[in-house]
C-alpha cells in the first residue's frame, strides 16, 4: 500500500538511506575508504536524526510514522547495493546517487509548497542538510580514485551511477 502522506515517504527514504550507507561504510576497500567511512558515519546520524523530525511532524498531524522493515523493502529495487566488497569510489557514487534523490524529492516539495505550510520549514532544513552532504560527498571523490585512475566496475547496472546534481 503506498503511502499516504509525502511525509512517509520522506520518512522511508531517510531510513532506507541510513541503513544504506551503514552497509557501505562496512564493506569499502582501497583509496578514500577510511574518509569515506568516516563522512558516512556522521552523514547516518544525520540522516536517522532528519527521520526523527520528519516522524515527529507525521505524529503531530495525526498520521502514524512507518518504519517498518516491510515499508522499507518497498524501495529495495532502488536501494540495490551489489554484493561483497566496494571500491571506495563505487561506494561514493552510489551514496551520491541516492542522497541526489532525496535531496531533489525534498527540495521539489518544498518548492511545489507540499506537504503544507506547517512542514516548510522542517523541509528546507532537511533540503539543506542533504544538499551540503551531496556538496561534501563530491569533494571527496579526490580521495576515492585508485591510483590507476578510476574505480573497477564488477558488473553494475547500467545508469545506476550517475551523479546527481539539484538546484540549490
Amino acid at each position: 500500500m503506498p503511502p499516504t502522506d509525502p511525509l512517509q515517504e520522506q520518512l522511508r527514504d531517510l531510513l532506507c538511506l541510513a541503513v544504506v550507507g551503514d552497509h557501505v561504510r562496512w564493506v569499502l576497500r582501497g583509496p578514500g575508504a577510511p574518509e569515506l567511512a568516516a563522512w558516512l558515519a556522521q552523514a547516518t546520524a544525520v540522516w536517522r536524526a532528519d527521520a526523527d523530525v520528519v516522524a515527529l511532524h507525521l505524529a503531530g498531524t495525526g498520521v502514524p510514522p512507518d518504519g517498518r522493515v516491510r515499508s522499507l523493502a518497498l524501495d529495495t529495487p532502488w536501494n540495490w547495493v551489489p554484493d561483497g566488497w566496494l571500491d571506495a569510489e563505487e561506494g561514493r557514487q552510489l551514496m551520491a546517487e541516492r542522497l541526489g534523490r532525496l535531496a531533489a524529492w525534498a527540495n521539489d516539495a518544498r518548492l511545489r509548497g507540499e506537504p503544507g505550510p506547517a512542514h516548510r520549514p522542517h523541509l528546507q532544513e532537511i533540503a539543506d542538510h542533504l544538499r551540503h552532504q551531496l556538496e561534501t560527498l563530491g569533494r571527496l571523490a579526490d580521495a576515492c580514485q585508485s591510483p590507476g585512475g578510476g574505480s573497477q566496475r564488477r558488473g553494475r547496472r547500467p545508469g545506476r551511477y550517475s551523479e546527481p546534481t539539484i538546484a540549490p
